[in-house]
This record gives structure tokens, sequence and C-alpha cells, in this order.
């Protein structure tokens, strides 16, 4: 009877954790840092608002290929009028239904061009909403390494304030027992005061993180876990002004602006339309003497703004040509430059960490010899306090150190054009 009851409570705890288990999954599948970004960048205002100004664009193209198509109308007149037929006074009524195609097949090229100008704009636009998504990405990015700081700064910090209390205790009753004077327990009472301070600053830095990061995700975050970021190859430096999604777009446009600039002769070119007419319904009583019932015309417009509105026009797109092309050559130096400048701040921080944490071990080692020299009465209180708060810096160093190092290789990463690549949402990017 005994063997039968513990089976049968094994097999009710069997099923009961079998449920549990796809929840375990989903758990663990959405946490880290790619996975917070696949869910909070398309939700981001700026990625919104640019795939409104993409559709936009979109539009526009639609517009501009539509005018080299021919347009259709249906015209419906319904009247009363009287004319003179000869020499009889007629009254008429007027029932017609026509149907009309108009067609400009030369402008000078400047349908043409407005519909290269806007596929340009449209490419462009798509680049914008690229480079949205990763400056969501870092955005984002950056408050969550800020809040993993913070987190790694409080562990130190409540590490150190546990080891003060420790020293506080022992130092109080050895002043009890006469071994210790009252100016070494008030010493050791103001570095715990001390500790909590710095424990309590923490707290309050960690809650505005947690606030400001979870304002960026739009959800809570509670569980974090490190992400590193590799070596870009050489190939991606060399291909950095390709395919950064910023400068990329501003080239677009550059050229947009510059398919817009016509010549002199294509300005003043004449227009040519094309007309075709074809009356579908006629109920005009009584009828008159003739009724045009099918035609078509061709119709030369030649056109001379006496002010030189025309020429003004070439002249304003000229000059905003002139511009892009100057916003591409700002766009271009800046991202080089920075691109150039952010390497030997990455070498710099690498060579920095290794040193911090090869101090960090031999402090390490101090700290817990100069535990045991005071024990054995070798070392004074106030020398063990030194110790310990050094210790302590040495690691808050360490700690914002990889931190500056990480918020470096992601911007390398942003001027590269790789950070989307590098989170895992290059696949979204249009």
């Amino acid at each position: 009877m005994r063997i039968l009851l513990i089976c049968m409570v094994f097999a009710c705890a069997n099923a009961a954790a079998q449920p549990a288990a796809p929840a375990t999954f989903q758990a663990q599948s959405t946490r880290g840092l790619p996975a917070l970004l696949a869910r909070a960048v398309p939700r981001d205002p700026q990625v919104i608002a640019a795939q409104a100004a993409l559709a936009t664009t979109v539009a526009r193209y639609r517009q501009a290929r539509s005018r080299l198509f021919p347009t259709a109308g249906l015209q419906a007149t319904r009247g009363r009028s009287n004319d003179l037929d000869g020499a009889l006074d007629v009254e008429r009524r007027m029932h017609q239904v026509e149907a009309s195609v108009r067609w400009n097949v030369y402008n000078g090229g400047a349908d043409r061009a407005e519909l290269d100008a806007a596929e340009r704009e449209r490419a462009g636009a798509a680049f914008d909403v690229e480079r949205a998504r990763a400056e969501s990405a870092e955005k984002l990015a950056e408050a969550y390494f800020d809040m993993q700081r913070l987190e790694r700064s409080l562990l130190q910090s409540q590490e150190r304030l546990r080891d003060v209390t420790q020293l506080v205790r022992q130092v109080t009753r050895q002043t009890e027992l006469g071994k210790s004077s009252e100016v070494d327990r008030e010493l050791a009472q103001s570095s715990q005061l001390d500790a909590e301070l710095v424990q309590d600053g923490l707290l309050t830095d960690r809650l505005a993180a947690q606030i400001k990061l979870e304002a960026l995700a739009f959800e809570p975050v509670a569980q974090f876990a490190d992400f590193a970021f590799a070596p870009l190859p050489a190939q991606a430096l060399a291909n950095a002004d390709t395919q950064q999604a910023q400068l990329r777009a501003v080239r677009e446009r550059a050229a947009a602006a510059q398919l817009r600039v016509r010549s002199v002769a294509a300005t003043l070119a004449p227009k040519i339309d094309l007309n075709v007419s074809h009356l579908l319904n006629n109920k005009t009583t009584p009828p008159p003497s003739t009724i045009q019932q099918r035609g078509w015309s061709v119709g030369v417009s030649w056109e001379f703004p006496l002010g030189g509105g025309s020429l003004a026009q070439r002249d304003e797109s000229i000059s905003r040509a002139q511009a892009a092309e100057a916003d591409v050559a700002r766009a271009e130096q800046g991202t080089r430059a920075d691109l150039a400048s952010t390497l030997p701040r990455i070498a710099n921080a690498q060579r920095t960490l290794a040193l911090l944490e090869e101090q960090e071990r031999k402090m390490a080692f101090v700290v817990r010899g100069g535990a045991i020299q005071y024990e054995a009465g070798r070392r004074n209180l106030q020398q063990i306090i030194q110790t310990r708060d050094t210790y302590f810096t040495i690691q808050q160093r360490r700690i914002d150190q990889q931190h500056r190092l990480t918020l470096a290789q992601m911007r390398h990463y942003a001027l590269a054009g790789q950070l989307l690549a590098a989170f895992g949402l290059a696949q979204e990017a249009k």
C-alpha cells in the first residue's frame, strides 16, 4: 500500500510539472538585449514616424509615375439654351455624355525627371527607416548597459557595506573589552556611514535608470544578460561608407535634387498634348444640324514667363542640388572622423581595463592579507579602512571602464552601419 501511494505521488508531481516547461522556455527566449530590442524598436515613435515618411514618399512616387500615363475623363452635360438656327429661334434641351482621353506626350522631360527623383527619395526614406531603427536600438541598448553597470556597482557596494558592518561590530567588541579606543570605534562607524551613503546613491541611480529603461522599452525589464561586441572585421570598416544608413539617405536625396536640375532648353521646351474624345450619348432636342461624334487633336503650347519664373525655378533647383551635395560632404566628413577617432578610444579602454583588472586582483590579495595582519596586531584600523576603500574604488573604476568600452564598441558598430546586424535585427531593415 505504501508503495502504491509513493507511485501516485510521483505521478501527480510529473503531471503538475509538465505544463510548466513551455513557460520556462518562453521566459528564457524573451531574455537578453536582442530580444528586448526586437520587441521595443518597432514601437519607438521615431521608427513609426520614419515608416510614415517612407509611406509618404511611396505615395509621391506613384503620383509622379501616374503623370506618364494618359488621363481619362467622362463628362455629362444637361441644360437648356435658346439658339438661333438659321432664321428660327429654337429652344434646345441638351443631354450629352462624352468620354475623353488626354495625354501629355512631351513636356521637356519634366515628368521623367520628377519620377526618377521621386524614386531616389523613396530609397532615401527607406534608409531613414533603417537609421531610425539603429538609433532607437542604440538608445535603448545604452540604457540597458547603464542598468547593468549600476547592478554590478551595487553588488560591490553591498559587499563593501557588509564587510564594513562586520568591522564595526568587531571594533565595538574590542572597545568594550578595552582593546581598542573610542577613536577607532568612531572611525569604523564613519566608514560605515560612508558605505551607506554610497549605497543609497547607487540605489537612487539604479531607480532612475530603471525608470528610463522601462520607458524606452515599453515594458518592465527585470532580468539582464551580458552582451559582448566582437571586433569588427576590416572589410566592414572598409565598407562603412556604403553601409551607414544616414550617409546612404543623404546621398539618395542629393541624387534626387540633382535629377531635378534641367537644362535651359528643357525648361523652355514646349508642351505637346494629345486629346481624343468620343460622344457616348446625345439626346439633344431638337438636334443641331451638326454633331461631333468623335475626334482627336494635338495641341502645342509654348509659354514664356515674362517675369523669368521658369529660369528662376531652374536656379532654385541648382541651389538645392548644391546644398544637398554639401550635406553629403559634411555627413561623410563627420562619419569618417568619428569612425577614425573611435578606434583609439577602444584600444585605450581595453588597455585601461586590463590594467584595472590586474590592479583589482593585486588589491584583493592586499585586502585579505591586511585583514590577517590586523588580527595579528601588525596593522591599525585606519590602514585597513583605507585599503578597503581603495579596493572598492578600483572595483568601481573597472566597472565604469567596462561600461565605457561597451559604449565605444557600440558606437563603432553604429558608425560602420553594422549595429542592427550585431543585435540580430538586420533582416527587418528594408
